[in-house]
């Protein structure tokens, strides 16, 4: 058997040479390109372009995931995005929820416009009258969905559409570092010239 085994840092090391290398032999052109994607890719999206919900649609839930978690002496729903949160679950994984969530959201608009005639757009209401709707509602199917939807998007990783600027993780003393101190071990008995 060979005694000849790589070391994690070794490792590391010629990787690191293989993708240099690999970096250095890319076309120029495709290269710019590829970083101007990754630009585009991480820039904010406009807050008109809507992937699934129409502008009065994200409105509409834009006041209630405001409701749901509202701003105080911390931000809330509104400022962590949870609005396009939904919108790109809907247009995504949560495709199959569309139905039933466009139909909750016109019943809200329609006992809106019940309660209180002239009234179109849940968005439209005061926040007292928000409050007061969202309580008469608060144990319907659409409105557990909608309290599912703006927790996530306030709380949930970022890439995934909400929390904007990890909003909502300061809110909860989250410390996102994503790298952490290993813990020294025999893999790393190396480290000061060990073996």
């Amino acid at each position: 058997m060979l005694d000849d085994t790589l070391g994690r840092r070794d490792f590391i090391a010629v990787s690191c040479t293989a993708i240099a290398s690999a970096w250095l032999a890319a076309d120029p052109n495709e290269l710019r390109a590829s970083l101007a994607h990754a630009a585009r890719a991480l820039a904010p999206a406009p807050a008109s372009s809507w992937e699934f919900l129409t502008p009065d649609q994200a409105a509409d839930v834009d006041a209630i995931v405001a409701q749901i978690i509202p701003t105080d002496d911390l931000p809330g729903a509104r400022e962590a995005g949870a609005v396009h949160f939904v919108d790109h679950s809907l247009a995504t994984w949560a495709r199959g929820q569309r139905d039933s969530f466009v139909q909750g959201l016109d019943e809200l608009n329609r006992e809106a416009g019940h309660r209180w005639p002239g009234t179109s757009r849940f968005a439209a209401l005061p926040p007292d009258r928000q409050i007061e709707l969202l309580h008469a509602v608060e144990q319907t199917p659409f409105f557990k969905t909608m309290r599912f939807f703006t927790i996530a998007g306030t709380f949930a990783n970022p890439s995934w559409g909400g929390n904007h600027d990890k909003i909502g993780w300061r809110i909860l003393g989250f410390e996102d570092r994503f790298v952490w101190q290993p813990p020294f071990g025999e893999y790393d008995a190396d480290v000061n010239g060990r073996k």
